[in-house]
């Protein structure tokens, strides 16, 4: 093993990324040429996806740190492409059935795509984490239980689509975080409305360093991720509040739920925020497993791992999610593609279909990961077969924190002509890391506690 890794530094100090960013070489890799998140270190064979030297590790200029906002580390480059309704079918291959489908019905639609910047990087102690998960993680109870891992990546190299899925899931967003975002809804008319405003408080005793002995102890069995939305808009969601709690083991642990209403002044049990329940946060426009592409039980699906492809992703999106105001994001039937960074990437593909005798809105859902962590797309079929609703999810690295963060998101809807433009921190405080959180704050009678009344 001491020989792979001597090879793979060696590797890596040959390649370089941008000038500017001047990434620092790797210490740890796998065998085969991987990380120990599972992606090939290597660059494509034509050089437009690079090779990985750790991401993005030096400050940008105007970074101000624990600003809630993140400056762009690319600033001046230029588009090396232009896809369009015209000439969209020469890259058909890599684009995704959603994409396609923008394309042929918006003949002003298009993507422009900028160079490949591998950004996203770890702390090294999840890199070591991931290098024990490969060895000793393992899906248990008919992949709804993942045991023996701990603070990495569940399986750093997926064998199916269980573990794919699963890695998406608990894929590092850090430790522990506070956001304030707004998520907008624009109408087939193309008028933007206010869907909601949320501080989010969120906690993974996964990536807990202080909690290994737990997880351990118990045999991977506890609670992975806390999450509290408190909505401040619009004046009808204020003082709702929601708290969910996820589990390793989603066989015999049901995801738990609550919620807080002002109007009733009572917590209850929410065992509807699941599946393809409409996600209130997004005005019902997506379904609760909808947000970030795919979330919560995976228990109605039989995923299919198909492999791995390059192809043209949201990625690095500084300007739109830090910089830009929503006014200038959301013209009619489309985000305006002057404010979208497009990449090509490898990601892994997932296929999920429902299983017999399961319902859901969805028959079949194809779900696109990319390898080295960050976001990634969707395209959501209805019973028949149809396309009906495509979905985006952008990476802005946290540099400073080496968390490969991906939270701005849109969603089409390709029945009724609506899009959502989803968590988007630019005109907001936006996101805290490295925060703390009271013993109970995520139960339900601090909920009760601290409700508006």
């Amino acid at each position: 093993m001491e020989t792979v890794l001597k090879k793979h530094r060696m590797l890596i100090k040959a390649v370089a990324l941008a000038a500017a960013i001047c990434a620092a070489p790797m210490t740890h890799a796998l065998e085969n040429g991987v990380t120990p998140f599972g992606a090939e270190i290597a660059g494509s064979k034509d050089g437009t996806i690079p090779a990985y030297t750790g991401g993005i590790t030096q400050v940008p200029a105007g970074f101000k740190a624990d600003s809630g906002k993140w400056a762009d580390p690319f600033p001046g480059e230029k588009p090396v492409l232009q896809i369009t309704a015209q000439n969209y079918q020469q890259y058909a291959e890599k684009l995704s059935a959603s994409s396609i489908e923008l394309f042929k019905r918006y003949p002003t639609y298009r993507m422009d795509v900028y160079p490949t910047h591998r950004s996203v990087s770890y702390p090294d102690w999840y890199m070591e984490n991931s290098e024990k998960n490969a060895q000793n993680a393992k899906l248990e109870k008919n992949g709804l239980f993942v045991s023996g891992a701990f603070g990495g990546k569940p399986f750093p190299v997926p064998k199916n689509g269980q573990e794919a899925l699963w890695n998406w899931e608990m894929r590092y967003v850090g430790t522990a975080q506070r956001n304030n975002v707004k998520t907008w809804l624009v109408d087939s008319s193309g008028t933007p409305i206010l869907a909601a405003q949320f501080k989010s408080s969120l906690y993974y005793p996964y990536f807990d360093l202080k909690q290994e002995g737990e997880f351990r102890k118990k045999g991977g069995l506890a609670i992975w991720q806390y999450i509290n939305n408190d909505f401040v808009a619009p004046a009808r969601m204020i003082g709702d509040t929601t708290l969910y709690w996820f589990f390793t083991d989603t066989a015999d642990h049901n995801q738990q739920s609550w919620q807080y209403s002002p109007g009733q002044r009572r917590v209850r049990v929410a065992p509807d925020l699941a599946y393809d329940t409409p996600n209130p946060g997004y005005s019902g426009a997506i379904t609760m497993d909808d947000i970030q592409l795919f979330y919560g039980r995976i228990d109605r699906w039989n995923a299919k791992l198909v492999g791995k492809k390059e192809m043209y992703i949201p990625y690095n999106d500084y300007k739109q999610q830090y910089e830009t105001t929503a006014s200038k994001i959301l013209t009619p039937h489309f985000v305006n593609p002057d404010h979208v960074r497009w990449e090509l990437h490898r990601v892994w593909i997932v296929e999920l279909t429902l299983k017999q005798g399961s319902r859901h809105v969805y028959g079949k859902k194809t779900l696109y990961f990319d390898e080295d962590g960050g976001g990634g797309m969707m395209d959501a079929y209805d019973q028949s077969g149809k396309l009906y609703r495509g979905g985006f999810e952008t990476t802005v690295p946290a540099y400073d924190y080496k968390v490969p963060y991906s939270l701005g998101n849109w969603f089409y809807d390709f029945n009724s002509g609506i899009y959502i433009f989803g968590s988007h921190p630019a005109d907001s405080p936006g996101i805290m890391f490295n925060t703390s959180f009271a013993k109970d704050f995520f139960t339900p009678e601090h909920m009760q506690s601290t409700g508006v009344r």
